[in-house]
């Protein structure tokens, strides 16, 4: 066999082949994406983050939480009040991350 031969395709195979590779129109129909899937949806929500005084992190897409549910063992949960992440009270931020508040206050003294 030449190389010619090997990589040569009947005239028949190439024609036919394109007809089998479309759908036909009706299945083209039932495969096509309905435009209102496409659509972003009008009311995006986000997740929000809340965190309670012992650095529980709590995370919301529907409601805003009362309390922290966070387990401290099987029956007990943490109960305390939750703050927005973005805006935490500064007792909050000193409680979570107190290196941070005593290099703060060094600084201001």
């Amino acid at each position: 066999m030449s190389e010619t031969d090997e990589t040569a395709v009947p005239e028949e195979t190439a024609a036919s082949g394109a007809e089998v590779d479309a759908p036909p129109a009706e299945e083209a129909e039932a495969l096509a994406v309905p435009a209102e899937a496409l659509e972003v949806p009008v009311g995006v929500t986000h997740a929000s983050v809340y965190v309670c005084d012992r650095g529980h992190r709590t995370f919301s897409v529907w409601s805003t939480p009362s309390s922290c549910r966070a387990h401290l063992n099987r029956r007990d949960e943490c109960g305390r009040q939750l703050y927005p992440l973005g805006e935490l009270p500064e007792q909050v931020q000193k409680a979570l991350n107190p290196l941070k508040a005593s290099k703060k206050s060094s600084k201001k003294g």
